[in-house]
């Protein structure tokens, strides 16, 4: 029930290299490859997995599900049986389902940026000889790419829902093997102040998806960040943005130094609200 929910107010610092390609476009002004850069809002799925101290389900290893995302790798021989099969989140929707029936469950939401840093890297894994020999290197390697990764001190804030699950104030949290992305947490037990009737915008990021799974219905959206990996029949869980809804609530947590006041989605039948 409302008693078992806890929610906590999450500050995230970058302990090290943090990478991924939001963008991605060809290289004008440098010799090499196409030049990747990382975005400044984080996807509230792999926080969910890294909370919950877990491998990410559809980056452990190259090649990986991500085969699907590329054409001409979907009938390529190279690809592992379990690479041809729709892309899934499984866990995060046990724990999506595990939330909105009052069941013990861990849920994050998307991580907005407070301070970034970026460093470029030249990753060169092809060679510049006249005359190479060189065995075959495994598919979607980056053979030859300029990366514009997160780098610390970045720090970012979200927001930990928990239902039956206490959290420590402070927390080392991975967010996937191919991302590289470890962060120091701290963590504030967060009080709910007020539910607000009217229309009003989010101040964190959302999953577009999900919240509508919390019973909220969107008036409008401003996106910060779309996923390349669509999940078939859940579109919608690609998209983060902040959000204009009715019936938001208020929470607020911090200690004598700072306090801070989010307008966050809840989840409604978990509240008790109609």
């Amino acid at each position: 029930m409302r008693d078992m929910l806890k929610i906590y107010i999450a500050d995230l610092e970058l302990q090290g290299v943090l990478l991924f390609a939001t963008e991605q476009r060809p290289s004008l002004a440098e010799e090499g490859g196409a030049v990747i850069s990382t975005g400044h809002y984080i996807h509230n799925y792999p926080l969910i997995y890294g909370f919950a101290n877990r491998n990410v389900e559809s980056y452990s290893v190259i090649p990986s599900l991500h085969f699907l995302s590329y054409e001409d790798l979907k009938k390529s021989q190279f690809a592992p049986k379990i690479a041809r099969s729709p892309l899934c989140y499984s866990f995060v929707e046990e724990q999506l389902k595990n939330l909105l029936g009052d069941k013990e469950s861990i849920y994050v939401f998307p991580a907005c940026p407070e301070k970034i840093v970026v460093k470029k890297f030249f990753m060169q894994a092809k060679g510049s000889g006249y005359a190479e020999s060189r065995g075959a290197l495994k598919i979607v390697y980056p053979r030859l790419e300029h990366y514009v990764a997160l780098v610390p001190p970045s720090r970012f804030k979200t927001v930990v829902l928990t239902n039956g699950v206490e959290l420590p104030h402070m927390v080392f949290v991975r967010i996937g093997m191919k991302r590289m992305g470890l962060f120091k947490v701290y963590l504030r037990e967060a009080r709910i102040e007020r539910q607000i009737e009217e229309l009003a915008w989010t101040n964190i990021p959302v999953n577009l998806f999900d919240i509508e799974q919390f019973g909220y219905s969107v008036e409008d959206f401003i996106k910060v960040l779309e996923t390349r990996s669509k999940t078939p029949n859940k579109i919608l869980a690609s998209l983060v943005g902040y959000v204009k809804a009715r019936k938001l609530f208020m929470v607020s947590g911090g200690d004598h130094l700072k306090e801070i006041t989010i307008r966050v989605p809840l989840p409604l039948k978990l509240m008790r609200v109609q």
